[in-house]
């Protein structure tokens, strides 16, 4: 890339490139609004337009037009309220409202309708370990914010993930009044716009990551425990609301990521010296 950074964001765009944008510049030691695009074919990286505001710890969310939908994230300044976004023909970012409050670290999830959920983070005021309960709905084709019910529980660097039903599963996170890691989740339902509890994960955990299976399962691996980094994984069913471990990683991982293949594997990348493949049980 043209630049060094962490805590940034990749999206797949529908022609195949990658954006990538923001995140923390191992350089200048501060966030950043750079971005650029990675050309599949070629095999080479693009600078394209920066964005409106410097961001690290932010999400991107592709949008069913194509369009790529920015929020939050920690700025120059402050933790950002403002969202923003990527117009892949023209290259060009268009300002994209205010979140009902700053986040960072938080959660972003495309629902079926085409609007975003995006819930729960750090507002860079209150204690990192804090997180935040409240959600706001995007509506692209407004641009528009408006508050959803709150979860149950304040999250920070949870995870999240759309259920084959519609509704969306949070697990996780930091942290309870004692400032233990989460082992709890609840369900989003957008018919209502109201928050449920589900089952409890086996194991509390953290900056882990988590990612649809084919088979409708949730597989949520790794992160931390508040004394250790995990390898341990386990899979949450939507048909019982329970979670059931699964085999572990063969390294121990935080902050990293896992995307499922085409086949069904998942990879997880990062947070240790080698990547690794997970093969369901159904595969």
């Amino acid at each position: 890339m043209q630049t060094y950074r962490f805590e940034h964001t990749a999206t797949l765009l529908g022609d195949g490139s990658v954006l990538v944008a923001g995140g923390h510049n191992s350089v200048t030691e501060l966030p950043q609004s750079e971005a650029e695009i990675y050309d599949p074919t070629a095999g080479v990286w693009h600078v394209t337009r920066s964005m409106a505001a410097a961001r690290e710890a932010h999400t991107a969310t592709l949008l069913p037009g194509g369009q790529v939908l920015v929020t939050g994230g920690i700025s120059l300044r402050a933790v950002a309220a403002t969202a923003e976004v990527f117009q892949p023909v023209t290259r060009t970012w268009i300002k994209a409202g205010h979140m009902s409050q700053p986040r960072a670290d938080h959660q972003a999830v495309l629902l079926p309708d085409g609007r975003v959920l995006v819930a729960g983070g750090w507002d860079g005021q209150s204690s990192f370990y804090s997180g935040l309960a409240s959600a706001d709905l995007f509506d692209p084709m407004t641009r528009t914010w408006t508050p959803t019910g709150s979860m149950a529980q304040g999250r920070d660097v949870f995870v999240g993930a759309l259920l084959p039903t519609g509704k969306v599963l949070v697990a996780g996170g930091c942290c309870d009044a004692n400032l233990d890691v989460l082992a709890s989740a609840e369900l989003y339902d957008p018919a209502t716009g109201e928050w449920t509890p589900t089952g409890s994960m086996v194991q509390a955990r953290d900056w882990a990551s988590a990612s649809l299976l084919s088979d409708g399962l949730v597989l949520v691996a790794g992160g931390w425990d508040g004394s250790n980094v995990l390898n341990s994984a386990e899979l949450y069913d939507p048909a019982t609301g329970t979670w059931s471990t699964t085999a572990s990683m063969t390294f121990p991982r935080w902050q990293y990521t896992t995307t499922r293949l085409l086949n069904g594997r998942v990879l997880a990348a990062g947070g240790a010296i080698t990547s690794e493949l997970y093969i369901p049980p159904s595969s």
